[in-house]
């Protein structure tokens, strides 16, 4: 370049390296033509979508494994329901040889974590893709003496008297002055058997997935207790044959078909109505 049109600032031609073809290529300045906008590059318009969900495993197994949780307070353990097919329906599998660290197997359901010396209930968590539209609950244990056959309850509350997923006892609800009429659902069971009475959800979170949220809950609970597992016994209202027909594959095990056509309760006072699944 001419050094003086280089001092006046005046942008010249620049010869460049040649090509196999033909002679010394010109290239004029930045190579387009000044207000002349750039052409965007082409190529397809992307767009972002949410993974696609893991297909659910065809087995209606539902094994236990006990994990260890490390922390900077006491030891404590997690009693995870996995739905999947690497062990034996039923079978409880001990993997606190190692910490977890946060980590559950693959189709877990329901997590129950509780502190190793004493087995108190610290929380109780349902995997997402069983508790997806359901909101924030928190529950409380209560146990049933009215009859010759002792009895369950599994009752749900939201609020912030105690955070998502706490279970509390009749006399920690007392004392924060929550009663137990201010449940949004209730799953009620006889101990010994298993056998499901009632599950109550009121209308206003019915079709949530809180009914499916409680019922699992309760049965990690209940494994934890060494109590029988949740079936029902096929005396069903509508709703409750309707809900039920929907339910994890992991239930139908313990599904009895419908045997006896239940009239409907709702009531005011209750929420719902598996012997009156669902009122």
């Amino acid at each position: 370049m001419d050094p003086k049109a280089a001092a006046s600032g005046v942008r010249g031609v620049v010869p460049t390296r040649p090509t196999g073809s033909g002679g010394p290529r010109e290239h004029h300045g930045s190579g387009r033509r000044r207000g002349v906008p750039r052409p965007a590059p082409a190529g397809p318009h992307l767009r972002a979508v949410p993974p696609l969900p893991e297909p659910a495993p065809a087995t209606t197994a539902l094994w236990w494994a006990r994990l260890l949780r490390r922390g900077p307070g006491p030891v404590e353990h997690s009693l995870v329901a996995v739905h999947s097919d690497r062990f034996a329906d039923g079978t409880p599998v001990d993997m606190t040889a190692v910490d977890a660290r946060g980590r559950r197997p693959a189709g877990w359901q329901v997590d129950v974590r509780f502190r190793a010396a004493d087995g108190r209930v610290l929380r109780i968590e349902v995997a997402g893709s069983l508790a997806a539209l359901c909101p924030p609950m928190w529950f409380a244990e209560v146990h049933h003496a009215s009859t010759a056959l002792p009895s369950t309850s599994l009752l749900a509350f939201r609020g912030a008297a105690f955070p998502p997923g706490a279970l509390v006892g009749p006399h920690e609800l007392a004392a924060a002055g929550v009663h137990a009429a201010d449940r949004i659902a209730e799953v009620r069971w006889w101990t010994r058997s298993g056998l499901v009475d009632t599950v109550t959800v009121a209308p206003v979170y019915r079709r949530r997935g809180v009914a499916r949220t409680l019922v699992t809950a309760a049965e990690g609970l209940r494994s934890l207790r060494g109590w029988a597992p949740l079936r029902s016994d096929g005396r069903l209202t509508d709703a409750g044959a309707g809900w039920l027909a929907g339910a994890p594959a992991a239930w139908r095990p313990r599904l009895a078909e419908r045997t006896a056509v239940l009239a409907p309760e709702d009531t005011d006072e209750g929420p719902t109505g598996v012997t009156r699944l669902l009122r």
